[in-house]
C-alpha cells in the first residue's frame, strides 16, 4: 500500500512541476460578454508567468454598440494557477478594470446626460485553461466587476492563446 501511495504522490509532484508557469508568455484573442447592456464583443490579452503559479495579465475588450451605447474595458489581473491535470489549470483572479462607455451624441442630448463616461472597478473571478498543444491553450473566464454608480457588472470571455 505504501508503494502505491508513494507512486501516486510522485506522479502528482511530477505533473505539478510540469506546469511551471515562470517565464511563460501567452498572447490571446477572445470573445467577450458584458451583462450591463447585454453586449458582446472581441478582445485581446497578454499573460506572463512571474512565478511558478502566479501570472499577470493585461487585456482589453471592445463591445459592439447596442442601444446606442458602446463600451471598452481595459483589465489588469493576477491569476494564482492551480494545475489540476497535465493539460488543465484552474485559477482565481483579481485585478483592476477601467471602463469607457459612450452614448451617441444625439441620444445623450435628448436625455440630458454626458455622451461618455469612464469608471474604475475591481475584478474578482476565476477561470480555467486547457492546453490543446504545447503552444496553444483555450481559456474560459468569468468575473464580477465591482464599480460605482450602477456600473457593477458580470463579464465573461472565451478565447484561444498562443504560448511562447
Amino acid at each position: 500500500m505504501k508503494k502505491y501511495l508513494f507512486i501516486l504522490v510522485a506522479m502528482f509532484a511530477m505533473s505539478t512541476a510540469a506546469f511551471a508557469q515562470k517565464g511563460v508568455s501567452a498572447v490571446g484573442i477572445q470573445g467577450a460578454f458584458d451583462d450591463l447592456n447585454s453586449q458582446f464583443g472581441i478582445g485581446a490579452k497578454y499573460q506572463y508567468g512571474f512565478l511558478d503559479q502566479l501570472r499577470g495579465e493585461i487585456g482589453g475588450d471592445f463591445f459592439f454598440k447596442k442601444n446606442y451605447t458602446s463600451l471598452v474595458d481595459i483589465n489588469g489581473n493576477v491569476h494564482f494557477v492551480f494545475p489540476i491535470a497535465s493539460s488543465f489549470n484552474v485559477y482565481p483572479l483579481a485585478g483592476l478594470n477601467i471602463g469607457f462607455a459612450s452614448l451617441d451624441d444625439d441620444v445623450a442630448k435628448t436625455l440630458g446626460v454626458k455622451s461618455s463616461e469612464t469608471r474604475l472597478g475591481v475584478n474578482v473571478g476565476g477561470g480555467f485553461d486547457i492546453k490543446v498543444t504545447d503552444g496553444i491553450k483555450i481559456i474560459l473566464e468569468a468575473k464580477y466587476i465591482i464599480s460605482d454608480n450602477g456600473w457593477s457588472r458580470f463579464g465573461a470571455n472565451a478565447g484561444v492563446a498562443f504560448m511562447f
